[in-house]
């Protein structure tokens, strides 16, 4: 695009500014850093040339890569598009000259955008892009995207109802996609496609050009606009950047100068402004100052008004957390009693259960036992002797155990004592095997060695309740199972689970237990069950219930006593 500076006039090569230095200008390489390069060689070797006291050299960027390089402030000049200039002018560039396209011949007209699709494909129409595969550059590229997707929105095609897709740099690569099929149309620069033309990358015959705009030496689908712009970048050496400029516009190709006086961009930041992507404009400050000026004394009593209504808002906001955080206090001791009397309505309510069920099993428990007596006196067979003798033994531990659940309803718990868990597990599986193979149930025990140290009696009720709940609901459905009893030492405590595959339990019974009285398994007050979670709260553990799969399990944690 550009051809070396042959001849200056001779009074610039005895320009020198007034103190030498190196300098980095940063170029727009939006075909790639080789084409760039060799775009823009002449520039440099023309700044050397006329201004041998300084050193200029170039850095080909992408857009983001110069945004990125002048807000960190590695580049002293800037040659780029004039939208990507407007969008950066808060870095504090300093506009010098405008490129003038030796194709287009105008610096107020040297820049547009193509929109290009395949020549055999069946796109001939920018309605038909709706839903295709639509390539660009990026979504601020100002010779590409935007210009394109202007003319598009102006023939009702929204970008919206396109299948946008930005590539990122070089452009060379949106041609060549669109050449293999992976894009359906794809937003170049114009003149991109006649010079890969030139250099034999392309051929012309496999395109078609969407929107062709009037003829001109390159093919284009959207309006021109003003061209590149070469702009310092906070250098503020008046003299540096008079001779700079002096050097660019004596610059010429074929007779022409490749570069103008700055012009104004008034349409390139209507357009960005329409894309929502230019500067906001503001008021002048000079009206702002007018007005303040002219209606102080209504603002400052308007201002005044306002902080007494902003300080009133905070008093009363203040007043309002306070008497909510009261209230809050309140309604949490309310809840507190409440869930006290709870626990003291079913303490009682368990009390006088417990003495009752007592009162009225005695009697039948001490029936038995006497027949059982006489019995084992009366006959003579050894085998009948030792069934007697369980009967009596087992009387003797049910009265046993009503005796302590009297105690436990009303009275402390007796002091701890460490046991084996283990131990306790066996004698509670040896005594349920009768009923768990009559009911066609496998029982498995798995438990750990190891003494605890709280107290015995409670933790065997617990685990006979639990045991016999899981029986229950063998024998209700009819068919046997599978019950585990485990038994396992952790670092804070012991984990004991009874775990079934007998159907498992309706949800309510989960959430109610430990809140309200607890129905069983299916139907009934659910006695051994409360009875159990109270004991385990009392030996200072806990007791969870929780359906698994096909059953239930559940687990008691009694922690270490230290």
């Amino acid at each position: 695009m550009l051809w070396p500076l042959r001849w200056l006039p001779w009074w610039l090569l005895t320009v020198l500014p007034a103190m030498a230095g190196d300098y980095q200008i940063g170029f727009l390489a939006y075909r790639g850093e080789a084409q760039a390069r060799g775009e823009w060689h002449g520039v440099l070797d023309d700044l050397n040339r006329a201004l041998p006291a300084h050193h200029f050299d170039g850095a080909y960027l992408t857009q983001q890569q110069l945004d990125a390089a002048l807000a960190e402030g590695r580049l002293d000049f800037v040659v780029t598009n004039p939208a990507h200039y407007v969008l950066n002018r808060n870095q504090g560039l300093n506009w010098l000259a405008s490129y003038r396209d030796p194709r287009f011949g105008s610096a107020r007209e040297s820049v547009a955008a193509t929109l290009l699709v395949r020549a055999d494909g069946d796109i001939t129409a920018a309605h038909q892009l709706a839903g295709r595969r639509v390539g660009a550059v990026h979504e601020q590229a100002f010779g590409g995207y935007l210009l394109v997707a202007e003319q598009l929105r102006r023939q009702g095609v929204t970008p919206a109802s396109l299948d946008l897709q930005f590539r990122g740099y070089p452009v060379d690569a949106l041609i060549y996609l669109l050449r293999d099929g992976a894009l359906d149309a794809v937003m170049v620069p114009a003149c991109t496609l006649e010079q890969m033309m030139e250099e034999g990358l392309v051929a012309r015959q496999d395109f078609r050009v969407l929107m062709l705009q009037a003829d001109t030496p390159c093919a284009r689908s959207t309006p021109l606009y003003p061209g590149w712009s070469f702009a310092a970048a906070g250098i503020n050496d008046e003299t540096l950047l008079r001779n700079i400029t002096q050097v660019l516009l004596a610059m010429k190709q074929d007779g022409r100068a490749l570069w103008g006086a700055p012009i104004r961009l008034d349409e390139v930041e209507r357009l960005l402004q329409d894309w929502r992507l230019g500067p906001e404009e503001s008021p002048p400050l000079r009206q702002l100052r007018t007005v303040l000026l002219d209606y102080w004394q209504w603002l400052a009593g308007l201002m005044l008004v306002l902080l007494t209504i902003a300080l009133h808002h905070v008093r009363v906001t203040r007043l309002l957390l306070k008497r909510t955080d009261e209230r809050d206090r309140l309604h949490g001791l309310i809840q507190s009693r409440e869930l006290e009397l709870v626990r003291a309505r079913q303490a009682t309510l368990l009390g006088e259960m417990a003495t009752g069920l007592a009162h009225e099993l005695n009697q039948p428990l001490s029936a038995i036992q006497a027949y059982a007596q006489a019995g084992e006196l009366m006959t003579t067979e050894e085998n009948s002797r030792e069934v007697f003798n369980h009967i009596v033994s087992e009387t003797e531990r049910g009265a046993d155990i009503i005796r302590r659940f009297r105690q436990w309803a009303s009275q402390p718990l007796p002091g701890p004592q460490a046991f084996a868990p283990e131990m306790l597990c066996r004698e509670l599986a040896d005594r349920i095997t009768p009923r768990a193979q009559a009911a066609g149930v496998r029982l498995s025990l798995n438990a750990g060695a190891g003494e605890l140290l709280s107290v015995r009696p409670a933790v065997e009720q617990i685990l006979a309740n639990l045991l016999g709940n899981s029986l229950d609901a063998f024998e209700r459905r009819g068919r046997g199972g599978r019950l585990v009893l485990t038994a396992v030492s952790g670092d804070d405590g012991w984990t004991l689970t009874v775990a079934d595959d007998a159907g498992g339990v309706s949800p309510a019974v989960i959430e109610a237990l430990g809140h309200t009285l607890p129905a069983s398994r299916v139907h009934g007050m659910g006695i051994g069950l409360m009875v159990s979670y109270r004991l385990a709260r009392r030996l200072g553990g806990r007791l969870t219930l929780a359906n698994v799969k096909d059953g239930t399990r559940a687990t008691l944690f009694l922690p270490e006593d230290d």
